[in-house]
């Protein structure tokens, strides 16, 4: 097991631990072969008593890993490196000072629309240019997106762990497929414009056009849903194309429009592009 300034694969000395979730332990270190920081995630080794499944486990987790290596987007973390050490898979990324959308949404609640649809046009953006290339997120939610101080938003993970958001297509044993990202992506801007997650016993209270849009990604019927494309092109339309006003974080209460103290979010979107008409209500 590694260890407070213990050394993996002959250049990576981990520092200090930034964060665990189901996707694994992680660590920023020091590549001293590249002589910059980075983030290095555990991966979890699957189960102790079923050698096989383990097997398994960590093959998908090293192809996965290997898969997200391709994607180079603004909205993405970077993954530069994937090794295994003593039988244990690693995933080695670009090192970001952040604070992820769960931290955030728990903290402060929920957030300007206006906010909302810059993260989501950020996010989609990436996740359209994944798809575009054959690679699925499959665990997408708050824990997985990033925001850095400038305001910039990155989904992480691709692959890696499971999300709290899988389609109804999924969790009733379907294999996951782009649709299932545009609900998952849904689901998590949901949490960040009502302050919870979805919930048919749970009216939305927001009345917003980027409300509509949200509801439209998590539309029951896969092919009822927008690509991730279209969903980009939603919300760029529904952003503002100049600075966002500062977030002030001086106030933790639930319907504070807080994200982190001094946070400007500098989004310049090109021209809005028209999309389907959004339905006010989503399909049960």
């Amino acid at each position: 097991m590694a260890s407070k300034k213990a050394m993996l694969a002959g250049r990576y000395r981990l520092l200090n631990p930034v964060g665990h979730d189901p996707a694994g332990m992680a660590w920023r270190a020091q590549d001293e072969l590249l002589d910059r920081f980075v983030t290095i995630k555990r991966l979890p080794p699957g189960c102790p008593f079923d050698a096989a499944h383990s097997d398994r486990v960590r093959a998908k987790a090293i192809r996965d890993a290997r898969v997200a290596l391709r994607l180079r987007h603004p909205h993405a973390v970077v993954v530069h490196d994937v090794f295994e050490q003593d039988i244990t898979p690693y995933v080695v990324t670009e090192y970001l000072p952040t604070r992820t959308l769960a931290e955030l949404a728990g903290q402060h609640g929920s957030f300007p629309p206006d906010h909302v649809a810059a993260l989501g046009a950020q996010l989609a953006s990436a996740l359209a240019a994944a798809h575009a290339d054959g690679i699925l997120h499959r665990a997408i939610g708050p824990d997985k997106v990033l925001l850095t101080p400038d305001g910039t938003a990155k989904i992480a993970d691709f692959g890696l762990g499971t999300g709290p958001f899988p389609a109804p297509e999924v969790t009733g044993g379907a294999t996951a497929a782009s649709p299932s990202d545009v609900f998952s992506l849904g689901a998590t801007l949901y949490v960040a414009l009502e302050g919870r997650p979805p919930g048919a016993d749970t009216p939305p209270r927001t009345g917003e056009p980027v409300l509509d849009a949200v509801l439209e990604l998590l539309r029951r019927e896969p092919a009822a849903r927008p690509t991730m494309a279209e969903a980009e092109q939603m919300f760029t339309g529904l952003a503002v194309s100049r600075p966002l006003a500062t977030i002030s974080a001086r106030s933790p209460k639930a319907r504070t429009r807080a994200l982190v103290t001094g946070t400007v979010l500098v989004i310049v979107l090109g021209t809005a592009v028209t999309t389907r008409a959004a339905l006010r209500r989503h399909s049960a």
